[in-house]
């Protein structure tokens, strides 16, 4: 079946073999690309709208996986040991693994593509105990998404790997992504300057944050 560049990045950093819970599974399309390359043992798709998990369960009554109309991984199965969460904002995929983070015990992966705040996912999922196993850039929609997939134990990381990825940089599109977010710095720099609120301390933090990313 045909699925977007990012699910097929997602999909890639899954383990085989593995018992997967998609939170947030939007139409279903990863877990009918899941079953189709035989890369998972089992799945468990989650909603927490009736809408969308209506068209979910519409969309899977063909194949075999579980649904389950709830918030985050409340109601995650004991042997699920594979955690995807994509398509959601940083702020929110944190809340929904620091909420139940007891539920993590028998978690060894896992992989998740936030459309903001990524320091704070890799910030928050480290603390959580887990390292970084790798990361890739994908540009879809006039936009750069990082999927990252997370393994069980511990690593520290400089500030650098925090703010933009551990060992993005060998990214074939980290160049592109670096020139697009320098020019929104630098934009954000520019009005931060003209406004009412700035600060010497926060001019000069913004100036040192552009200069780390030029010299990656």
């Amino acid at each position: 079946m045909k699925i977007s560049n990012r699910l097929k990045v997602i999909a890639s950093f899954i383990k085989d073999n593995s018992n997967v819970i998609d939170v947030g599974a939007d139409h279903g399309l990863l877990e009918i690309y899941l079953l189709e390359q035989n890369k998972a043992n089992s799945l468990f798709a989650v909603e927490n709208k009736i809408g969308p998990f209506t068209i979910l369960k519409n969309n899977l009554k063909d194949y075999k996986v579980d649904l389950s109309l709830s918030d985050g991984i409340s109601e995650m199965p004991e042997h699920v040991d594979t955690i995807v969460i994509a398509g959601m904002g940083g702020i929110l995929i944190s809340d929904i693994l620091k909420a139940h983070k007891e539920k993590l015990t028998n978690v060894k992966q896992i992989v998740v593509d936030a459309h903001r705040d990524n320091r704070l996912v890799r910030e928050t999922i480290t603390n959580l105990g887990y390292y970084i196993e790798k990361e890739q850039i994908v540009f879809e929609n006039n936009k750069y998404y990082f999927v990252i997939s997370f393994l069980k134990g511990h690593k520290k990381y400089s500030e650098d790997e925090l703010e933009w990825g551990y060992k993005t940089n060998k990214d074939p599109l980290f160049e592109d992504y670096k020139e697009h977010e320098l020019n929104t710095l630098s934009l954000n720099l520019v009005k931060y300057r003209s406004s009412e609120r700035a600060t010497k301390v926060g001019i000069e933090t913004k100036e040192a944050k552009i200069r780390r990313l030029m010299n990656l």
